[in-house]
């Protein structure tokens, strides 16, 4: 093993191990003073994989490049490289193995690593978008238990700086992994079963079958109970296909054997809370495969590569209406082995299918036909990348930003490699653009399975990936026909805490978002209202509820409903509506009740002693301070306090949880907004109280 930031050998004690590709034995061994590792190995394919903890570099302590052990019938050796590199012997006849440790990018870099990152003990994995503009992040610590933690972005509209505040925790022995989710046409937010499951003893189980629904407003879990109580089929849920319908049923796949045709699935009707079986009629099976919503609200499937020979480049649609599947026409060659690549739906309807062979396709729901597309790019010592149980999102511009890797497999398994590659689809010239490597690992040390991306509100990507989060930037807009249309607002006079109705045109968007498969769903074809104060040109964003659907068909009429928080600025505004990163065309409103940007400007400060630790900070926006005098809310409030004044603070209901009151102080302060009364009393008359709001940020 050679240390790359040297040229020399990395010295005793670094782990190297060895994996059957068909999974079936595991060897492992510390190299010796001269850096050389040696194994006995049957004739058999094996994956290397290595940890280098003597370099530094910019990736210290990270797995290294993982190598293709590859023994011929004279005996020989053959040894490839997923990163790519030249494979040289030394004297003695031992391959060299090491890592890259510096990125190389030409041009602007499209990737920000998110150093703001909760304050958790463990790493972020999956990840959702709530329609007040929040992310709902999962967290994974000691023991697999995990934290929930919501991003709130800043004023500017930014999820790179923005404020991470602790969400509730479902009950203890639920800490799912590898687990699909969804966005709920009333707001709240259900999440489904999950391949692995932590018990609050720690012990990871298989095939959960619970699932939860949060209500956002409340910051409570819910128990939903499982399909057919949990019984027979449904004793496991898993990562089973999954897919919210556009009309706000969640349809979830029964995940039995993989050889098993005729499989059926659930629909979980979130009005009832009820489930009902539908698609009795499969012919392939279910297992590690993925429902697309189409533009036409039907469902796309496309098979795995599990079953019958006979069926290669099979697909089936399912209709909500008949809750029948019908064959699609093939694809006439495979995508699916053992694992199937994400299948999305683009801004023009078609739908691009990517496999875990390398190979690739493009569907027409209209023409119910399917075109190439080019495969993944092989590298030059003949390794082919895939898009193997890899996560995708359809960027604004309408490309599509997919992570690969090689995906080497055998008769009886497959194995992922490092480095993961990254592409994005041209959607117009039909290729794809290879992307530098991204900032969160070192690009030989990273495999393409267990990262999640999140489209946002503004356009990025958010990805988890190594327990880091970055966010990744496009170049390019939207083109205008793939916009939401606001049609109507119930009024554009806007007032915190009184809901509001839009009505439209493709107010979901054109497409899912994004996708993973069978697992880790967190589609965001859903209408999120965004507010942009036309002075401060600060941003805020109601909570979206009431879809009266999610299609992703072009120019579907549909309606939602918004309301404000009491924190948001007054004057002339543009409104927005948002779905998947594409914003509608603005619409003017006139904010009144919220807090006055202009009042904001001429009072003096909340803190007016200010020192190293309280820095000075003017109402209604409070930042790295725990505490406000009543003085200085009363200055704001335009009160006039004498010296014969008295004062007194109380904390209007439903706050106490952001802010306490101690005599004529707040303290305690926590981000989010704070609502008091604060009364001033003359010596001589009648006392003057004000309701003011501060917005808190800690």
């Amino acid at each position: 093993m050679m240390n790359p930031s040297t040229h020399a050998n990395a010295g005793a004690g670094q782990r190297i191990s060895l994996s059957l590709v068909n999974r079936g034995q595991n060897l492992e061994v510390l190299t010796n003073s001269n850096g050389v590792a040696g194994f006995d190995i049957d004739p058999l394919d094996y994956v290397l994989s290595s940890q280098i903890n003597s370099c530094c570099g910019d990736f210290p302590s990270s797995q290294g490049t993982q190598y293709l052990i590859s023994p011929q019938q004279d005996g020989s050796v053959k040894v490839f490289s997923a990163a790519d590199e030249v494979m040289t012997q030394d004297t003695a006849g031992n391959w060299i193995i090491s890592f890259i440790l510096k990125r190389t990018v030409i041009g602007d870099d499209p990737w920000q690593l998110m150093n703001n990152k909760p304050k958790s003990d463990g790493s972020p994995e999956h990840l959702y978008l709530m329609t007040n503009g929040k992310v709902l992040v999962q967290t994974r610590g000691a023991q697999n238990f995990e934290q929930w933690w919501l991003l709130t972005p800043d004023s500017k509209g930014s999820y790179l700086s923005g404020t991470w505040s602790r969400a509730a925790q479902p009950p203890a022995n639920y800490n799912p992994q590898n687990v699909n989710a969804a966005v709920l046409h009333n707001g709240n937010f259900i999440i489904v079963g999950g391949e692995q499951n932590v018990n609050a003893a720690g012990v990871m189980e298989e095939n959960s079958n619970q699932s939860y629904l949060y209500d956002v407003v409340k910051d409570t879990w819910t128990f939903v109970t499982p399909p057919n109580n949990g019984e027979g089929d449904w004793t496991g849920i898993g990562a089973a296909p999954f897919v919210e319908l556009a009309d706000g049923r969640i349809m979830v796949g029964w995940n039995g054997g993989r050889n098993i045709a005729g499989l059926y699935a659930m629909l979980f009707d979130p009005t009832t809370s009820t489930w009902t079986a539908t698609g009795t009629n499969k012919r392939t099976s279910n297992g590690e495969q993925g429902y697309t919503l189409l533009s036409n609200d039907k469902v796309l499937n496309i098979w795995n590569g599990d079953d019958s020979p006979d069926l290669v480049g099979y697909a089936e649609i399912f209709d909500p209406k008949s809750g029948l599947w019908t064959p699609a026409s093939r694809i006439g060659y495979d995508l699916g082995h053992s694992e199937i690549g994400p299948a999305l739906t683009l801004p023009n309807g078609k739908v691009l299918a990517m496999g875990a062979t390398g190979r690739n396709a493009l569907y027409d729901p209209i023409l119910n036909s399917w075109t190439s597309v080019p495969d993944f790019p092989k590298l030059k010592n003949g390794l082919h990348p895939v898009a193997a149980d890899n996560p995708a999102a359809v960027l604004p511009n309408g490309n599509v930003l997919v992570q690969t890797s090689v995906f080497t497999c055998s008769t009886k398994g497959c194995y992922w490699m490092g480095p993961a590659l990254w592409y994005e689809y041209d959607m117009i010239s039909n290729v794809w653009i290879s992307l530098p490597d991204d900032q969160a690992v070192s690009a030989a040390s990273h495999l393409a399975n267990g990262t999640n991306m999140l489209v946002l509100p503004n356009g990025q990507v958010m990805v988890s990936t190594n327990g880091v989060l970055e966010l990744y930037t496009s170049k390019g807009s939207p083109n205008s026909s793939w916009l939401p249309k606001i049609e109507t607002v119930s009024s554009s006079a806007i007032t915190p805490n009184k809901s509001y109705l839009i009505s439209g045109k493709q107010l979901s968007g054109l497409t899912q978002g994004t996708f993973w498969g069978d697992e880790q769903q967190n589609c965001t074809n859903y209408g999120l209202v965004q507010i942009t104060n036309n002075a401060s040109k600060h941003v805020f964003y109601a909570r979206s509820v009431d879809f009266s659907n999610t299609s992703i068909a072009p120019d579907a009429p549909s309606t939602l409903s918004f309301t404000f928080n009491d924190d948001v600025e007054d004057g002339p505004s543009s409104l927005r509506v948002i779905a998947s990163g594409v914003a509608s065309e603005p619409f003017d409103v006139t904010i009144s009740g919220g807090y006055s940007k202009d009042a904001v400007d001429k009072v003096t400060p909340i803190v007016n002693s200010p020192s190293k630790t309280t820095p000075t900070v003017t109402a209604p926006t409070v930042t790295k301070t725990k505490s406000a005098t009543a003085k200085s809310i009363a200055a704001y409030a335009k009160l006039v306090v004498l010296s014969t004044s008295k004062l007194s603070l109380k904390v209007v209901s439903g706050y106490t949880k952001f802010c306490k009151v101690s005599g004529t102080t707040l303290k305690g302060l926590k981000a989010g907004n704070c609502k008091v009364l604060v009364t001033v009393t003359p010596k001589k008359g009648k006392p003057i109280p004000r309701t003011v709001t501060l917005r808190v940020i800690n």
